[in-house]
C-alpha cells in the first residue's frame, strides 16, 4: 500500500504533465479514498488504485478486472471500515484545489493511514522504471504534432518561441542553450478526453515552465492566467 501511495506522490511531483493530469483526474473522480499525511498535510489516494499490488497508471488503465469489491476487503483488513468524515472531506476539497482539479459530486468515504509519509520518492529505481515506460508511450505519440506546433508558432512570430502568458523567451534570457526551448500546453487537458483522439498543432499553446505549472495547478486557461499575472 505504501509503495502505491509513494508512486502516486511521484506522479504528482516528478511525473510528466500527462502522468500528473491522469492521476489528478482519478483523485477528482474518486468515491473511496485512503487518506494519509505528507509533511503534515492530508493527501488522498483512490482505494481502487492503492488496493492493487505494485500498481502503476499503465497497469491500472489496462486492468479490465479492477473492482472495489476486491480492493475494499483488502484495505479494510489493514485500515478498518471506511466512513464519511466532514473534516477529511474538507481536506480532500482543499487537496483537489491544490492539484488544480474539480472534484466530482460523489459521496466520499475515507480510511486513514496513521503513518506520515515523506513527501519524496523513497525508492528511486522503482519510480524511474515506471516513468520511463509511460513517458515514452505518451511522448512518442505526441512528439510530431508538438514539433509542428512549435514550428508554426515560430513562423507566425518572426522565428521566436516565447511564453504566451508572460512573454518569457528562453533564447533571449539564456542564449544558445535556450534556443528552441518552450513547453507545449494542451488547451484541453489530455486526461479529460476519453480514448484515442485526433490532435492538431492548434490544440497547443506555447508556455514557459513557470506558467505551465500554474496553469495545471489551478486548471485554468491562458486568458485566465494572464489576468492573474502580477
Amino acid at each position: 500500500m505504501i509503495k502505491n501511495l509513494d508512486r502516486i506522490e511521484g506522479y504528482l511531483s516528478n511525473g510528466s504533465d500527462e502522468l500528473y493530469d491522469t492521476m489528478a483526474q482519478y483523485i477528482a473522480r474518486g468515491r473511496v479514498f485512503v487518506s494519509y499525511k505528507v509533511n503534515g498535510e492530508y493527501h488522498f489516494a483512490p482505494s481502487r488504485f492503492v488496493g492493487c499490488k505494485d500498481n502503476t497508471l499503465v497497469k491500472h488503465q489496462n486492468n479490465q478486472e479492477k473492482d472495489g469489491k476486491k480492493t475494499t476487503p483488502a484495505i479494510t483488513h489493514i485500515l478498518g471500515e471506511r466512513a464519511y468524515d466532514t473534516k477529511l472531506d474538507q481536506a480532500y476539497l482543499n487537496f483537489c484545489k491544490w492539484l488544480g482539479v474539480t472534484p466530482s459530486k460523489n459521496k466520499r468515504t475515507f480510511r486513514t493511514l496513521d503513518k506520515e509519509l515523506i513527501g519524496e520518492l523513497t525508492s528511486e529505481p522503482f519510480h524511474e522504471g515506471s516513468y520511463i515506460m509511460r513517458t515514452h508511450l505518451v511522448r512518442e505519440r505526441n512528439s510530431k504534432v508538438v514539433k509542428e506546433a512549435k514550428h508554426l508558432f515560430r513562423l507566425s512570430h518572426e522565428g521566436r518561441l516565447f511564453c504566451e502568458v508572460c512573454g518569457f523567451d528562453f533564447s533571449a534570457k539564456y542564449g544558445r542553450i535556450g534556443d528552441g526551448f518552450i513547453e507545449a500546453h494542451h488547451k484541453v487537458e489530455l486526461s479529460s478526453i476519453e480514448g484515442e483522439h485526433e490532435v492538431s498543432p492548434s490544440d497547443f499553446s506555447m508556455v514557459c515552465s513557470n506558467c505551465h505549472s500554474m496553469l495545471h495547478r489551478e486548471g485554468i486557461t491562458i486568458v485566465q492566467l494572464k489576468k492573474r499575472l502580477k
